[in-house]
């Protein structure tokens, strides 16, 4: 007679690592800014968080949402992202798209 073994699917939970990980420091009158285009709603929160959080740690946040890549529009979004990129200090571009 044959027996059988019966696996259980069920992973083990993940280590909880109680590091929050590095903190932007000086980030005090700095001028952030938030590159995002509209491809990955789901940003939309992350980056209102990190707005929220820079604006109290004194930063100066500003929100940029990137146009067209292609075509006559192309150009115009080229000129605006240089334009955004050069005002910052500090860039942050997406999760790195």
């Amino acid at each position: 007679m044959s027996r059988i073994t019966i696996l259980d699917p069920t992973a083990q939970p993940p280590e909880v690592d109680a590091d929050p990980g590095p903190v932007l420091a000086g980030v005090d009158a700095a001028r952030v800014g938030i590159r995002y285009d509209l491809t990955w709603r789901s940003f939309d929160w992350v980056r209102d968080e990190w707005a929220r959080m820079l604006g109290e740690d004194g930063g100066v946040v500003t929100q940029w949402c990137a146009g067209d890549r292609t075509g006559e529009a192309a150009e115009a979004t080229l000129a605006d992202l240089r334009d955004f990129a050069t005002s910052q200090e500090v860039v942050i571009s997406g999760l790195g798209n």
